[in-house]
């Protein structure tokens, strides 16, 4: 897999594939950037197949992050990116967990620069669980406590009798993952941003073509969450895939096949 790599308006970005832009905003990384290959095959794999006639671009955080960082300066920063990376026109729009957040926020306040956008993952806003779960690596982070925070998160994103697993390969890997002091910082203020992110008190309502897709397990979020999601975007489809969870969502064959139609030419 060839990666092309640079920045747009100083927004790292990595792509994969040709033919028209589908725009991917990940999953949150505990790392800034795109220079990592695991990272971008990842972030591209629900629309994997599409590379074949789709160039699939992803956009990560930049690094240095202010503290008081908002998701509309997510917002803001990503637009500008789009709007200087494909010469002003609308673009294909896939948020991911996070990265979904970051996309409402573009395509509620920015809608000049999203043609269609899919949301895999992600609601209005965090559920109870996810607040408090994003709230405990908050903390640790504060207390510079980068191996339990690690812990913690590779835990939340494990099914429940797989957690123990996720919390220990986390905890191993945590000091090489979230290499600095700085990494710490940016992946805090990232959390701290999306703690506050309500898409119901965005500046703007999203216009454009919506699908949701997520699992019925996702405890980030649940399902009453995803259905008022929808509610919030007129118009937008709702696919809700029965016993998946926050990452196998991504791996449903018919949450993956509704993903592609949805973006088919």
């Amino acid at each position: 897999m060839r990666i092309e790599r640079g920045e747009f308006a100083g927004v790292p970005f990595a792509a994969v594939g040709a033919g028209r832009p589908l725009v991917v905003l990940p999953g949150l990384s505990p790392m800034t950037g795109v220079d990592s290959d695991q990272f971008v095959s990842t972030s591209v794999g629900p629309v994997r197949r599409l590379a074949d006639r789709r160039r699939l671009v992803v956009l990560n955080r930049w690094p240095d992050l202010p503290c008081d960082l908002t998701m509309a300066t997510l917002g803001r920063r990503h637009a500008e990116a789009i709007r200087a990376g494909f010469g002003g026109e609308p673009v294909d729009l896939l948020g991911m967990s996070t990265g979904g957040s970051i996309a409402q926020q573009v395509a509620a306040e920015h809608p000049d620069v999203v043609q269609r956008l899919a949301l895999v993952s992600t609601a209005c806003r965090l559920g109870p669980a996810g607040r408090r779960e994003q709230a405990r690596i908050a903390e640790l982070l504060r207390r510079g406590s980068i191996r339990a925070a690690a812990g913690t998160a590779g835990a939340g994103l494990m099914p429940r009798g797989l957690q123990p697993v996720g919390a220990a390969v986390g905890w191993l890997a945590g000091n090489r993952v979230i290499g600095s002091a700085r990494a710490a910082a940016d992946l805090l203020a990232t959390l701290d941003a999306e703690d506050a992110f309500d898409l119901a008190r965005c500046d703007g309502t999203i216009a454009a073509p919506t699908l949701i897709v997520a699992g019925t397990l996702d405890h980030f979020y649940g399902r009453d969450l995803f259905e008022q999601t929808q509610r919030l975007i007129p118009g937008s489809r709702l696919c809700l895939r029965p016993r998946r969870g926050h990452v196998t969502v991504t791996f449903d064959r018919t949450a993956v096949a509704a993903i592609r139609e949805f973006f088919a030419d």
